[in-house]
């Protein structure tokens, strides 16, 4: 019976398991993603690897399942009675090593805790635009962030991942052993359940970074201005623009709050220098409402992207595109209208040279990531939000590599072609032998 099954996981995780009707369940079970319920038999709250161990091993024994959260951002698909969810957001222990600039983080450590560490030595983590996505699933699924221009995706810098298999085997995967897992975790989302990832830091001592908002109603020079300026961006700046309904929050300006926007940030390691180019394209554009770009630190590089605080039912579609994208960046963006249920239509410049590290995905797939998304808490706002992503992927189809953004996918359950087919078959061989009876559930299937 699941009670005694339940009655024997306690005892063998004293303090670590929650039951339905608790407080750490429905903390666990209220993902940051919140467009698919989650109801599990029990969450496990691990405290260490041990713990996961253990949760795994008694899965099998009892015939359940397990499913895998930290910050819930890449949650997708239901989770029901016959699974455990495994609570990793307490794996949060981060040592930095400024000497050898890099990182040894708990699998449930938030990026922005890591950079915060790691700033206070002058470094960078190649964290992403989401103060709170934690940094396995950020990473084992490529990582796009604010140095990807300069630096590449953070699934080039991974170094190594404690890792826990099916069976309960504790392990390490770096490039002397196990080094087929590193490079599934290396953008293909990764084999068995990380506990412990070592990532290298980057030099950010000279960071400038902020955001600018115009109304609406100036996107079309604003977009152009942007799109004619990408090609001649010094190559340590990432930006971004968006068309979004600005949140009803204290900094942004009153009277943009709840309204269509123009969004555009930007960040850079290099200093103003690398600044001017893009400063010179917008010189000639109406004054903004909003502009905080200048010098920057973690804790205010982490929010310029304003992302929402809280948990969204999101829907999103996320697209590789050419650099020809940029040029038709308006057609692109507007192509939802302002008033769809499309909360944000976004273009980001990622422009980077192609990585030699091994890896599934250690590269951009495209030189513009396109992301769109929407909240879809019930099935009519799902088919609105639906059509409006539709008229977003054919306005960038001209520009479409042919492939995925798995990570931008809000809300999907499968990515099949995130990868090259070469590649998926790969990693389901990788995964099959790390998890030979399928024990771990796969929120984000990528082959």
């Amino acid at each position: 019976m699941v009670s005694d099954r339940l009655q024997q996981l306690t005892a063998r995780l004293p303090g670590r398991v929650f039951r339905p009707a608790t407080d750490e369940y429905a903390r666990a079970t209220s993902p940051h993603n919140a467009s698919a319920r989650q109801r599990p038999a029990a969450v496990v709250a691990a405290q260490d690897a041990g713990d996961v161990a253990a949760c795994l091993q008694a899965a099998a024994e009892a015939e359940w399942r397990v499913a895998v959260q930290a910050s819930g951002h890449g949650a997708a698909g239901e989770i029901g009675a016959d699974t455990l969810l495994l609570d990793t957001s307490r794996l949060n222990r981060v040592t930095v090593d400024a000497d050898r600039r890099v990182v040894t983080a708990g699998a449930g450590t938030a990026m922005s805790a890591i950079n915060q560490a790691a700033f206070a030595h002058g470094l960078l983590a190649p964290g992403g635009t989401s103060p709170d996505v934690a940094v396995t699933g950020y990473t084992a699924h490529g990582g796009v962030g604010w140095l990807t221009r300069p630096h590449g995706l953070a699934s080039a810098a991974l170094l190594s991942v404690d890792v826990v298999d099916g069976t309960g085997r504790p392990f390490r995967a770096d490039d002397d052993q196990n080094s087929d897992v590193l490079w599934a975790y290396r953008g293909g989302g990764g084999a068995g359940v990380a506990t412990a990832v070592q990532l290298r830091l980057f030099p950010a001592s000279a960071l400038h970074a902020g955001y600018l908002l115009w109304d609406a109603g100036h996107a079309a020079e604003v977009v152009r201005a942007w799109g004619q300026a990408v090609p001649d961006l010094d190559s340590a700046l990432s930006t971004s623009i968006s068309l979004l309904h600005a949140p009803a929050a204290p900094f942004i300006p009153e009277a943009l709050r709840g309204k269509p926007v123009v969004h555009l940030a930007a960040a850079t390691v290099g200093g103003e220098a690398a600044m001017q180019t893009l400063r010179k394209a917008l010189s000639a554009l109406p004054e903004p409402a909003a502009n905080t770009l200048g010098p920057c630190d973690a804790a205010r590089l982490s929010g310029i992207h304003l992302d929402p605080p809280v948990a969204v039912p999101a829907l999103g579609e996320g697209r590789w595109l050419t650099a020809s994208a940029a040029e038709h960046a308006l057609q692109i963006l507007a192509a939802a209208g302002t008033d769809s249920s499309v909360a944000m239509v976004e273009l980001r410049h990622v422009a980077a040279p192609a990585s030699s590290v091994p890896g599934a995905l250690t590269s951009p797939g495209g030189e513009i990531l396109l992301h769109a998304v929407g909240a879809a808490p019930d099935p009519a706002a799902r088919r609105r939000v639906t059509t409006g992503l539709e008229a977003v992927l054919a306005a960038a189809r001209p520009f479409d590599t042919g492939h995925s953004a798995a990570a931008f996918r809000d809300g999907r359950t499968a990515t099949p072609d995130a990868l090259p087919a070469d590649t998926r078959t790969r990693l389901a061989s990788i995964r099959r032998r790390t998890d030979p009876h399928e024990l771990i559930v796969v929120p984000r299937q990528l082959h």
